[in-house]
């Protein structure tokens, strides 16, 4: 897989300006249609996709199934189905001192997106982002991880294929290109990965006063108390922890068990 040089994601990005700027993504059809095709592409798609992430992580097809493919499918019918009255102008109460006016909230799209993902679920934790840039109305600039370099390259093919570069691109290395990325000006940031790098990518945002969403792992505890159906408990705390090999920013990392339960649980 090589580099995305620096030229090309400022080509890029100075397309995604120019194509924002016609107001062609503002409109609600226009969205729903991208979305749509995105659907379609992921259906098409979906072998390459499945070997993809048996290659890089030894995902097995139900697995890659379950936690990737199906997740962003289902959060594509979602917008499909509510993003007109997500987008649609909401009436507010108007001060007393603007009367006889009226007031009302309308929905714009910020403009060009960055969305980096992380290798841990390399597809649906980029193209779960993309879903809702698509349908917010902007345009995007997707980094995947270079640790699934095989997922990676299926994404970058299935982007290719779907959508004109100037709406939706795709760009591909290591920490050298994120470095470069964070150097340009976007209108939002999503990151999803270490609280480290988080920070980078923040301080990063902060010199262009770009708003960011940070998705980062953390300590995620699990509460067993005096009353819990402990079978039942059990199973769905070793499932969780046990799905996707146990990387997942949610899955439980340690547990407070009621005394009186502790050996009944451990068994």
């Amino acid at each position: 897989m090589i580099d995305t040089s620096t030229s090309t994601i400022k080509n890029l990005l100075l397309g995604h300006r120019s194509f924002f700027s016609s107001h062609e993504t503002k409109d609600i059809n226009f969205r729903i249609n991208s979305l749509k095709r995105l659907k379609s592409a992921i259906h098409t798609f979906e072998k390459e996709i499945t070997i993809s992430l048996y290659t890089d992580l030894h995902k097995s097809a139900e697995e890659a199934y379950l936690t990737e493919i199906s997740i962003v499918l289902q959060e594509i019918e979602n917008h499909i189905k509510h993003l007109k009255s997500w987008a649609k102008p909401k009436k507010v109460t108007t001060p007393i001192h603007l009367l006889p006016s009226s007031s009302k909230i309308i929905y714009e799209p910020l403009g060009v997106s960055l969305i980096i993902a992380p290798w841990n679920y390399p597809f649906q934790l980029l193209m779960n982002s993309l879903v809702g840039a698509i349908s917010g109305g902007c345009c995007a600039m997707l980094k995947p991880s270079p640790y699934t370099p095989n997922v990676a390259m299926v994404m970058e093919k299935l982007i290719h294929e779907t959508f004109d570069e100037k709406y939706v691109s795709i760009v591909q290395g290591g920490r050298e290109v994120n470095s470069v990325l964070l150097e340009q000006r976007f209108d939002i940031i999503f990151f999803t990965g270490s609280p480290d790098l988080g920070k980078v990518v923040m301080k990063a945002a902060a010199n262009f006063l770009t708003p960011v969403v940070l998705e980062l792992g953390g300590k995620s505890p699990c509460i067993v108390d005096a009353s819990a159906n402990i079978d039942v408990a059990a199973k769905r705390i070793a499932w969780g922890k046990m799905i996707n090999a146990g990387q997942t920013c949610i899955a439980p990392d340690y547990l407070f068990v009621h005394d009186s339960v502790k050996t009944e649980f451990l068994q």
